[in-house]
């Protein structure tokens, strides 16, 4: 098996919910206990977190650190605590899966069971239903916030 080295990617949308509930540390926790339960032969583990960015956008100073890591080859495995860490847009699914053809790479999600190593993924259908999910709620809150905004206008 080869070695791993790790890139743990933790984002926050909000630095003061961050300070809150410890979100941060949160992520880093249940990402580590993972880790040490179920990887084995990591040989390195590198933090990329991004505090205070949205994950609509992929212009995120340690998401743009970790993706050059990864095309230079010092990384070979991403974990997330759940998918929306990584992204929340249409494509984050395209995103990741072109990283794992083009770079090699595994990719583990936490929350969703998706641990390309230990050869748990979901069905590709079933993961594309949970992004499609996402993304309708993240449109139903904007939609809402254009509502509120609308009638206190009025």
């Amino acid at each position: 098996m080869e070695k791993l080295n790790v890139a743990v990617y933790i984002r926050v949308a909000n630095k003061e919910t961050s300070r809150e509930d410890s979100a941060i540390e949160n992520q880093k926790y249940i990402v580590n206990q993972y880790l040490k339960e179920n990887i084995k032969g990591i040989k390195s583990k590198k933090y990329y977190i991004d505090n205070g960015f949205s994950g609509t956008t992929y212009n995120r100073p340690d998401f743009k650190r970790m993706i050059k890591d990864i095309e230079e080859k010092s990384i070979n495995t991403v974990i997330v605590k759940d998918l929306i860490r990584f992204g929340r847009t249409n494509n984050t699914l395209d995103r990741i899966e072109a990283l794992k053809r083009k770079y090699n790479i595994n990719f583990i999600s936490v929350a969703e069971n998706i641990d390309s190593i230990n050869k748990k993924e979901e069905s590709e259908c079933f993961f594309a239903i949970r992004q499609c999910m996402r993304d309708q709620y993240r449109e139903s809150i904007r939609a809402g916030r254009r509502f509120t905004k609308e009638r206190m206008e009025r």
